[in-house]
């Protein structure tokens, strides 16, 4: 029975062995040939420029806002009632230098300014006679005609005589000071705002009546970075545009000239403030509103012999060039960065086309191809 057995065993097991073996070799002798794969270069499609040297002058941007460097309050200076006002003393008005904009009642001022100077023309004539008089007791004193006490009281009453005479022509010039204080004028070219005044009103010595701004000392202040406030003295006497918008509408555009920096930075912003001396108005209507922000278009600085690249080709410190069909990086120096373009130097040809597409991995050695 255990040989039987044995025997089942022993033929299962070449039976397996066998079977194995077959399908090795069916396997083996009907296996496919592995064919090589060709591996094809990668090519980058790209747009390139051939720049040249030159020389810049890039412009940068910044926000400020319009203000004028003589500024004040209008005030008669003395108390009365408003007798005239002229059509033009309103908000918004312009008005010339001297130019007259309201008047008070004037009577009560020149009443005292007749008394004054009657009173005064009779203490010069008082203080003439007390002067004879001192010369004549004068030489009766060297006689003994009178005595020192008499001639002293002479003295005294020639100074009080000629002090009366000095107050009462202090007095009389004080009033017509007062009497010229009656007239409000403006001292310079400039437009009113704040106007309170009315035909028959009592106003107040130095109660303000208007406020005043030039018209012919417009500046516009901006701020500008560290980087540039750091150098501002390069940029003084710079023109720059002066923008006023509306949104994306351009309204007004002015000129102006940077005249001087604020001579401290800017806790908020960084940088520093600049100060630029607006042209004078030919017309009124070119005219932009006191306080109004404007945009300034602004010089950074004056760059000779460089290359100006789109900013898509810098790659931190160097460029990529087209030779024969591959890139090959080049370094350069960043000279300036401005809105969507580059200013740099480095050993570039006016020859060389410069890749200014931008590729997200390492193109050097890599082939290319130029699609402008």
């Amino acid at each position: 029975m255990s040989f039987k057995i044995f025997n089942f065993k022993t033929m299962m097991f070449f039976l397996v062995l066998g079977t194995s073996i077959f399908l090795y070799k069916y396997l083996v002798t009907t296996k496919r040939e592995a064919k090589p794969q060709t591996v094809e270069e990668k090519t980058f499609y790209v747009n390139v420029i051939s720049p040249k040297r030159n020389n810049y002058s890039p412009t940068s941007d910044a926000y400020g806002k319009i203000i004028s460097t003589r500024s004040g309050d209008l005030r008669f200076g003395v108390s009365g009632k408003v007798q005239f006002i002229s059509e033009k003393f309103l908000n918004g008005s312009f008005v010339s230098n001297g130019e007259v904009l309201a008047k008070l009642d004037q009577r009560r001022f020149l009443l005292e300014i007749e008394k004054l100077k009657s009173d005064t023309k009779e203490l010069a004539k008082q203080l003439d006679i007390k002067k004879r008089q001192v010369r004549r007791y004068k030489s009766m004193l060297k006689d003994n005609v009178i005595s020192q006490n008499q001639y002293d009281n002479e003295l005294i009453l020639l100074s009080k005589n000629r002090s009366d005479f000095v107050r009462s022509k202090t007095m009389l010039e004080k009033a017509k000071e007062d009497l010229s204080d009656t007239v409000l004028k403006s001292h310079f070219d400039g437009r009113l705002f704040n106007v309170t005044i009315n035909q028959g009103q009592f106003v107040n010595s130095n109660e303000k009546i208007a406020n005043i701004f030039s018209t012919e000392n417009l500046e516009v202040e901006f701020v500008v970075p560290s980087k540039i406030y750091s150098n501002s003295s390069d940029l003084i006497g710079k023109s720059i545009d002066v923008s006023w918008k509306g949104g994306t509408t351009s309204l007004k555009t002015i000129k102006a000239i940077i005249e001087r920096s604020d001579g401290k930075t800017n806790e908020e912003e960084g940088g520093g403030k600049l100060f630029a001396k607006i042209d004078k108005f030919e017309k009124r209507e070119d005219y932009i509103p006191l306080g109004t922000f404007v945009r300034v278009d602004y010089p950074v600085g004056d760059f000779e012999n460089i290359f100006k690249l789109p900013e898509s080709s810098l790659y931190i410190d160097k460029v990529y060039i087209v030779e024969k069909g591959i890139a090959k990086k080049k370094n350069v120096k960043l000279i300036y960065k401005g809105s969507g373009y580059i200013l740099v130097d480095g050993n570039l040809s006016d020859n060389d086309y410069i890749i200014t597409t931008r590729i997200p991995e390492d193109l050097n050695n890599q082939k290319v191809k130029i699609l402008n």
